[in-house]
């Protein structure tokens, strides 16, 4: 059958979803005229607000669904109400964009692929996979690019190998915001330094003395403008960087919404930072990056462009 209305599920963080773009293009090139809603957590969504590829953008809190938490009665309210909700949609095929990794996320996933009624369930499979009737054997992370599962998924799907091309749409708008934040006349090069010092990336980071070095030296030897990124919880430790470095540089960190962080780091000339959701973004926008690993899986995770299956 030909799938005319498709879900794409991933229900994970930003970077996540930058790789998740792969999928989405590899999906207009396989199946034109297929209508995608995408089921993504609420750090994600940003990166398809104005993606014109996308008929509709199913948001969740994936918070209230991790541990103890997925059992309280707000929880499974809320998560059956979004099953009703798609269920009522009438989707062709459902594709999940996950690993089957622990069991509560297997029966998570399994509840939104069955609640569709979707003919086609598709996914990766390490062997909990029975509720699927399209799989792709899963070898596990870091066998291949995170982005390129995906894209092979789709490739399922439309019954041929395809391939995806991982990129953002960046509004006007947002371009319009960079520049406000970064005028005409800033010294060049312009170099986004993310020092990663908020939630739980801070484990893959440097100290914020580590990246003041690396910030100071960088203008030292190019002239240019560092400027210091990252969400809202990472304001106060981007000024901690600011205070420590001997250089001046703008302390942006907090003050961009995905697409403004998007046209910001597509105006800069490198990335340096951990792998985080803004190194993804850094690299979709086609900005080059240096970035720091550890203990994270390179081989999965690394950023690239185009994804073949």
């Amino acid at each position: 059958m030909t799938a005319r209305r498709v879900l794409l599920v991933k229900l994970a963080d930003l970077g996540d979803a930058v790789l998740l773009t792969a999928a989405v293009d590899a999906l207009e090139r396989a199946l034109p005229g297929c209508e995608l809603d995408l089921l993504v957590s609420t750090a994600a969504a940003p990166v398809f607000e104005h993606d014109p590829r996308v008929s509709r953008v199913w948001v969740f809190d994936r918070k209230l669904i991790e541990g103890r938490r997925a059992f309280t009665p707000r929880s499974l309210y809320l998560w059956a109400r979004l099953l009703w909700a798609l269920g009522r949609r009438g989707y062709d095929a459902v594709i999940l964009a996950h690993h089957l990794t622990t069991a509560l996320g297997t029966i998570k996933l399994a509840s939104v692929a069955l609640a569709t009624r979707a003919p086609i369930r598709a996914g990766v499979d390490n062997g909990r996979g029975a509720f699927l009737n399209r799989r792709y054997p899963d070898p596990g992370f870091g066998a291949a690019p995170e982005g390129e599962y995906w894209v092979r998924l789709v490739g399922l799907l439309a019954g041929k190998e395809v391939e995806g091309r991982i990129g953002l749409v960046v509004p006007a708008a947002a371009r319009e915001r960079a520049r406000e934040l970064v005028p005409a006349g800033t010294p060049r090069p312009l170099v986004a330094v993310h020092h990663g010092q908020g939630g739980w990336i801070s484990s893959r980071a440097w100290t914020a003395e580590e990246f003041a070095r690396v910030a100071d030296a960088l203008h030292e030897r190019t002239g240019g403008t560092v400027l210091l990124i990252g969400g809202p919880e990472e304001h106060r430790a981007a000024e901690e960087v600011a205070k420590l470095m001997r250089s001046q540089a703008p302390v942006l960190a907090g003050r961009t919404d995905v697409p403004t962080l998007a046209a910001l780091l597509e105006m800069c000339d490198l990335y340096v930072g951990p792998d985080s959701g803004p190194m993804h973004v850094a690299s979709a926008v086609g900005t080059p990056v240096v970035s720091l690993w550890g203990p994270t899986n390179e081989a999965a995770w690394a950023p690239a462009g185009r994804l073949g299956a």
